[in-house]
């Protein structure tokens, strides 16, 4: 089952976002919190790289605080 890692300062729409995209919906934690996005982004990069997750960096700057988030799904819908 594929994984997917990202960063948000709005988990709950985030999440709802995803639910909506995916089949197979499963999982989800927040893996940090962060101050800023910098770290958050340090974050997502290494955890990708490490389990295999998908990730897409560079998303839109906003104020903190930021989460790191991850997800279990089975395919894209």
């Amino acid at each position: 089952m594929p994984c997917r890692v990202g960063i948000t300062t709005d988990p709950a729409t985030r999440k709802a976002a995803w639910q909506s995209q995916v089949v197979g919906f499963a999982n989800w934690r927040i893996l940090g919190t962060f101050r800023n996005r910098e770290e958050a982004q340090q974050c997502e990069t290494n955890y990708a790289a490490r389990y295999g997750c998908h990730a897409h960096p560079r998303g839109a700057e906003a104020r903190g605080p930021w989460y790191v988030y991850r997800f279990d799904y089975a395919r894209r819908g």
